[in-house]
């Protein structure tokens, strides 16, 4: 009879962890041909009986977390830790390399309800990232807002947003990076400056004043943004 020890040998450690890398990498491929991530597919994609499946992944839900899981740790490497407008940029730009590396994968998932199932579970982490991020550029901006600009914050930095700018404009990851990052620079400059704030007492001059104020602060942010750019290519220079 076979000890305990010899059963969780390092060799058999490997086989298992081999035979699960197995199974994931056949769900990966069962979402971009567009069939059913069921027990059967995943089974029959990977050369290995159903029971097989169950043994790694008892339930449905655990098939679906472990591809999700894949996905984080192959492709988008994503970040949900981010509560600063740079983190957030940073993690998006992660995100949209990953993107472009598993695009057919990435493409299944956004257009499958299967796909969005798996994605709607990540939903409440996701929310609290972008609501941090809000608080943390404008502590002082009501909740409803906070709401608000948090969930135009996910429009820009997702799967969707991507899609859109690969798909209509032909932008790379690096590219739809650059689009995606000015329009969160620009949203969060605007609510630094007070555009959330409507005040339906001020006169048409008064308004005009407030909003060339944003304007204002907006084309400071950038020009700052421009200078940093010019002070990175110099220093570059310099060390060549």
């Amino acid at each position: 009879m076979k000890s305990q020890s010899n059963y969780h040998s390092p060799l058999r450690q490997a086989q298992v962890a081999a035979t699960r890398a197995r199974i994931l990498e056949a769900c990966v491929s069962v979402m971009e041909t567009g069939a059913e991530l069921t027990y059967s597919n995943v089974a029959e994609a990977a050369g290995v009986q159903e029971r097989t499946i169950y043994r790694h992944f008892p339930t449905k839900a655990d098939l679906e977390t472990g591809l999700w899981d894949w996905i984080i740790e192959h492709l988008t490497h994503a970040d949900l830790a981010a509560r600063s407008e740079d983190e957030l940029v940073q993690a998006m730009r992660t995100s949209f390399a990953g993107f472009d590396t598993g695009a057919p994968l990435i493409q299944a998932m956004l257009h499958s309800p299967q796909g969005l199932e798996i994605r709607l579970r990540q939903q409440a982490e996701r929310r609290a990232m972008f609501e941090a991020t809000v608080e943390d550029a404008v502590p002082e901006v009501p909740p409803a807002v906070r709401t608000r600009v948090a969930a135009a914050l996910q429009v820009l930095y997702s799967a969707a947003a991507w899609e859109l700018l690969r798909t209509f404009w032909g932008m790379d990851a690096a590219q739809a990076g650059d689009t995606i990052e000015l329009a969160i620079r620009f949203l969060l400059a605007g609510l630094r400056a007070g555009a959330w704030q409507e005040d339906h007492s001020l006169s048409a001059s008064q308004q005009r004043d407030r909003n060339q104020n944003a304007r204002t602060l907006l084309q400071r942010e950038e020009t700052t943004e421009d200078l940093k750019g010019e002070k990175n290519e110099r220093n570059i220079s310099d060390h060549n």
